[in-house]
């Protein structure tokens, strides 16, 4: 606005300019111009006076303190001025919507207006096998897609020579959430894969391959935890995850403690000479499973006493740690005669990981136990066997894996792992039953990046019955994996 002046000011001299024999209408207008120059640079002084004071009058109630009643009625008047309008009238003006944010925890996001952070993600993974014997039951056999010790082909149990079979049905997806309370972190997982197991009999099968290869999806994990308490469905106390190495195969290497089932669980950390500690006990969803005489299995499903774990857990910067003890409940109930046989027995594991030279690392898990049962090697051997008067036998099992992962460079890595299980059965079992099993896994693996893996593995397993026949079973397992 100062520059109107100036600008009417140069004006006018460039109408001085004019010659003197300009007519003399043109001298009027110039003196009538000039007129009119001097009232508009007065008006422009008092807008510029007043929009000062306006400042003044703002600055002074921004820093007063606040009258609830004048600060309630401005309010009142900037929305009646600011709200929009329709015919109907003045509109309640909307409120704006707030942002996504990052979350609390990395990969996660905010749920507008809460402090519940969520993140999700999983993989699509494809896997290209073939075997060098078929399990029996047709295609869609969830044998032919992992190992599995008891269906490793030994004498009449021979399928068709060699198979080839390619299915993406290990592919995951998981949802986690973290929310901070003043009880500590409130943590929720939920996670599902397509890795259904086959009825047995003539039921419907989980999908098949001659046209859609649709397959339900399985609950894997599905549990939350509110400070150091977790309940709900994850991996029993008693395996030692960091433990188990990385391979294409879902199996993995037999001798393993492999189980997920429902469970509570308290974990409390402490440190003794300035070492870093976790105890953890739980309580965990009981299942017997017993061999007859006959070698056939049953699950009588007469439980009454959880099954009780602790574990010890040692996390130094070089690795990770756990010995675990477990003791269970073995009981069968013959409803014909109301009688019950019922014995406890235990196991104990050691488990590990330990880095060694760069990122190279062994991984190791032993166990040992008459209790041992249905929680190693998928179930290869019972918890018991129960004999012609109905009494319960526990077994002598115990078995393990040894596992070395060395690293080419950082994007080429490659695991050799050896697993092994045994049991000691009573004299009258029949020689039907596995007595023992051995695995070996080698594979190279690719990642060119943080999300992506591509890798070739051979697998070898041998089962062995009581009676000391034997069979193997060898497998050539390429895979990719995409995670998100």
């Amino acid at each position: 606005m100062k520059a109107l002046p100036k600008m009417l000011s140069l004006l006018l001299l460039g109408v001085l300019a004019v010659p003197a024999t300009a007519d003399d209408d043109l001298r009027a207008l110039v003196k009538e111009l000039s007129a009119q120059v001097k009232q508009l640079s007065s008006r422009v002084h008092e807008l510029e006076h007043k929009l000062a004071q306006e400042q003044e009058t703002r600055r002074q109630a921004a820093t007063a303190p606040a009258n609830p009643d004048q600060t309630a009625a401005t309010a009142a008047k900037q929305a009646s001025t600011t709200a929009p309008t329709s015919a109907m009238g003045t509109e309640p003006a909307r409120k704006e919507a707030k942002p996504v944010t990052v979350g609390d925890v990395k990969g996660s996001y905010k749920i507008p207006g809460t402090d519940t952070s969520l993140a999700i993600g999983g993989y699509a993974k494809l896997d290209a096998i073939y075997n060098s014997a078929s399990a029996r039951g047709g295609s869609n056999n969830i044998n032919n897609l992992m190992l599995i010790p008891s269906a490793i082909p030994v004498g009449s149990n021979l399928g068709e020579h060699s198979e080839t079979v390619f299915n993406a049905r290990e592919s995951r997806i998981w949802l986690k959430s973290f929310t901070p309370t003043i009880l500590g972190d409130l943590n929720t997982y939920l996670e599902m894969d397509f890795m259904s197991f086959q009825p047995p009999g003539d039921a419907p099968v989980p999908g098949d391959e001659r046209v859609t290869n649709g397959y339900s999806p399985r609950l894997r994990h599905a549990y939350g935890s509110l400070g150091n308490l977790l309940g709900g469905q994850t991996w029993t106390t008693f395996l030692n995850v960091a433990a188990l190495p990385e391979l294409n195969d879902f199996g993995g290497p037999i001798g393993q403690i492999f189980v997920r089932q429902a469970l509570i669980r308290w974990t409390q950390p402490f440190s003794l000479a300035g070492a870093p500690l976790e105890f953890q006990t739980a309580l965990e969803n009981p299942e017997t499973t017993l061999t007859l005489p006959n070698g056939d299995r049953i699950t009588p499903d007469d439980d009454r006493a959880p099954d009780v774990v602790a574990r010890l857990n040692y996390n130094p910067v070089w690795g990770s740690l756990s010995v675990a003890g477990l003791a269970r409940q073995i009981r069968y109930s013959d409803n014909n005669h109301h009688q019950a046989s019922e014995a406890w027995g235990g196991a104990v594991s050691l488990a590990g990981k330990v880095r060694t030279y760069g990122l190279d690392n062994f991984r190791f898990m032993l166990n040992y136990g008459n209790g041992l049962g249905r929680y190693t090697s998928y179930n290869l051997f019972n918890d018991a066997v129960l004999n012609s008067s109905g009494h319960i036998d526990l077994l002598d099992v115990y078995g393990g894996f040894l596992a070395y992962q060395h690293f080419w460079s950082p994007t080429w890595r490659s695991t050799v792992a050896y697993g092994f299980a045994h049991a000691d059965y009573p004299p009258f079992v029949a020689q039907s039953v596995s007595k023992q099993a051995q695995s070996v896994h080698v594979n190279l693996l690719w990642s060119p990046l943080l999300q992506a893996t591509i890798g070739l593995e051979y697998i070898y397993g041998l089962r062995q019955l009581e009676n000391g026949q034997e069979g193997d079973l060898q497998r050539v397992e390429f895979s990719t994996r995409f995670s998100f």
